[in-house]
């Protein structure tokens, strides 16, 4: 079965389309205060480095560590906002149910109109390789991260399409 969280269109970059349904989890602003110390509940802060551009949206969801990850409308949480990176990073605050389990995916939409583009980036926690047009998705064990109470510090790499192959900017 394909999941449907990161496909791409014809030969665009897989990691480009992240999904959304009526059953999805909750969309939530970039609250870095979650993520500051001493703050309650559980967080991921998340650097995302590795931007071509500073054009578009970013897209940033949770996902449990479990058979759930990438499914249509399993995502937890989902931070989207315009792609300002400093630096060529940007760092993203998502909550997290409690201790747990997670992944990450992460979709620079450089353009901006909501589609798969082969200028389109994406990465996971983890920074598991991905190739066109085998590893498209990867599994959860490549992904997968153990948040504990507080907040747990994830980097991820974005990868875009350079000719025929899916790779972080160099």
């Amino acid at each position: 079965m394909l999941k449907s969280k990161y496909v791409t269109a014809a030969a665009a970059l897989s990691v480009a389309a992240i999904a959304s349904s009526a059953n999805a989890g909750t969309r939530v602003s970039n609250d870095m205060s979650r993520c500051q110390a001493g703050a309650s509940g559980s967080a991921a802060l998340v650097r995302v480095v590795g931007f071509r551009d500073s054009n578009g949206r970013v897209r940033v969801q949770s996902y449990r560590g479990d058979n759930s990850w990438l499914e249509r409308g399993e995502w937890l949480h989902r931070v989207d906002i315009p792609a300002q990176p400093r630096n060529r990073n940007m760092t993203v605050c998502l909550p997290l149910p409690g201790p747990g389990t997670y992944g990450i995916a992460v979709r620079h939409d450089s353009n901006g109109n909501n589609r798969s583009d082969r200028r389109d980036g994406g990465g996971f926690s983890g920074n598991p390789d991905i190739s066109f047009p085998f590893n498209l998705e990867p599994d959860v064990d490549e992904v997968r991260f153990r948040a504990g109470p507080g907040v747990t510090r994830v980097n991820i790499v974005l990868n875009y399409m350079q000719g025929t192959s899916i790779e972080p900017i160099s």
